[in-house]
């Protein structure tokens, strides 16, 4: 994703999932276009996200940044499931903290060559 390149995001009301891919820079639109898929997301009970990383390169601004934060705190009570692909050993480590201070909900770190592993236990 290079800078003003959209984010790819995908979501299904009926299985209450949410999938987007993260590849460089998130910009202020990108959040809004999760944004939009959260809410269409909004009547379910609960909320499985599938989050695709093959880069990571920060956000094009502040204001990507407390939207991206914003957006997971307000979706947080509903979360029951989070899976990440990706190979970036920070990343990954990120996903293992944080599954131990969000007791509510489970997160998963998976290599990106497990995508189909991911589904599976997202299901």
């Amino acid at each position: 994703m290079r800078l003003g390149e959209k984010m790819e995001v995908n979501y299904s009301i009926e299985n209450g999932i949410l999938s987007y891919v993260i590849d460089g820079v998130i910009t202020v639109d990108d959040m809004h276009e999760v944004q939009v898929a959260r809410e269409q997301l909004a009547g379910n009970d609960s909320i499985k996200v599938l989050s695709i990383v093959p880069s990571f390169r920060g956000y094009e601004n502040f204001e990507a940044m407390k939207k991206a934060i914003q957006g997971d705190i307000h979706m947080l009570p509903k979360l029951s499931k989070y899976a990440m692909l990706t190979d970036s050993f920070w990343l990954r480590s990120l996903v293992l903290f944080l599954n131990l201070v969000v007791p509510k909900s489970k997160l998963k770190a998976f290599p990106l060559r497990d995508r189909k592993l991911a589904e599976k236990w997202l299901d």
